[in-house]
């Protein structure tokens, strides 16, 4: 199952260039493919930790994923929305999250989370983000003994 969540703003990073270096201002460790953002559509590969990952990542029109949640108040008209999804994976999922609230940060947006409806600003998804890399290495741990448990 695809998980997603998106960065809503007013205002778009022009490259990847940009957007690598809102992530290293936050300390993260994922390192994004060097491809022509403006025009990405689709997986967008990335290093975490010297360890191929990636998600995919879509400009996805603002005016319709506004008026497909026409239910949740997201403060106002956003501009831009930019779609992040993953498969269940945990080094997916934190390589998007921290690229998420790095790029909701450079761009003074929020982040929405698809998977529980909550709206983050910049503070609670920097906080959520650092959650996850600090419980990453836990987490795979315990699926490490479950497998092991198992056969």
């Amino acid at each position: 199952m695809a998980m997603e969540m998106f960065v809503l703003s007013d205002r778009q990073l022009g490259s990847i260039a940009e957007w690598q270096a809102a992530i290293d201002a936050e300390g993260f460790a994922v390192k994004l493919d060097d491809t022509d953002f403006r025009w990405h559509s689709g997986f967008l590969p990335a290093q975490l930790n010297g360890k191929l990952t990636g998600f995919e990542c879509y400009h996805d029109s603002a005016d319709e994923f506004i008026s497909e949640n026409s239910d949740i108040d997201f403060g106002h008209e956003w501009k831009f929305v930019l779609g992040f999804r993953w498969m269940g994976d945990f080094h997916e999922l934190e390589a998007a999250w921290t690229a998420a609230a790095a790029y909701a940060s450079a761009t003074d947006g929020v982040v929405f989370d698809g998977e529980d409806g909550s709206i983050l600003a910049v503070a609670e998804a920097r906080q959520a983000a650092r959650k996850i890399v600090h419980d990453t290495p836990r987490m795979l741990r315990e699926l490490q003994l479950r497998r092991s448990h198992e056969t």
